[in-house]
């Protein structure tokens, strides 16, 4: 996530020192796009996708768009720390190549592997009062006085 950070306070300080948001959401996310094309140029990111129907994107539901990013939890450009978290998120979901991710460890075991609850000895837990008498034997041993001094 700090690479992603990184990049997403390099495109909101081009975008703010530019002054390139209006009002249109539409052409605000285009713009993202652009900035973050330049602002990863160079690493070891890449766009998942050439394009990005936004318009698609604001007005059907996400079930039925070709690429599925939900923009309804944009914040305003204004909330810098907000658009910032969001804007790091979004550029994660939007390229490749940042950290890898790990495949699920279900891919790791053969199949029809079983584990029985007999393979790993459970051992049995201390009675509750032997928890206590430990608790206060602690508290009056010579390494609990030595380490804490208490006043007298």
């Amino acid at each position: 996530m700090p690479k992603y950070l990184a990049v997403a306070e390099k495109v909101y300080k081009n975008i703010k020192k530019d002054s390139l948001f209006t009002d249109d959401i539409t052409q605000n996310l285009n713009c993202l796009i652009s900035q973050i094309r330049k602002a990863i140029k160079g690493t070891d990111f890449k766009l998942k996708f050439n394009y990005i129907d936004f318009e698609e994107n604001l007005t059907k539901p996400l079930s039925e768009c070709k690429v599925q990013i939900d923009l309804s939890v944009m914040p305003k450009f204004a909330n810098e720390g907000e658009y910032l978290l969001w804007l790091a998120g979004f550029i994660e979901r939007i390229t490749e190549g940042g950290k890898p991710k790990l495949p699920p460890i279900s891919q790791f075991l053969p199949p029809g592997f079983n584990m029985s609850k007999d393979a790993f000895p459970v051992s049995v837990a201390p009675q509750k009062e032997e928890h206590a008498d430990m608790i206060i034997n602690y508290f009056k041993s010579e390494d609990f006085s030595k380490t804490n001094k208490t006043p007298s």
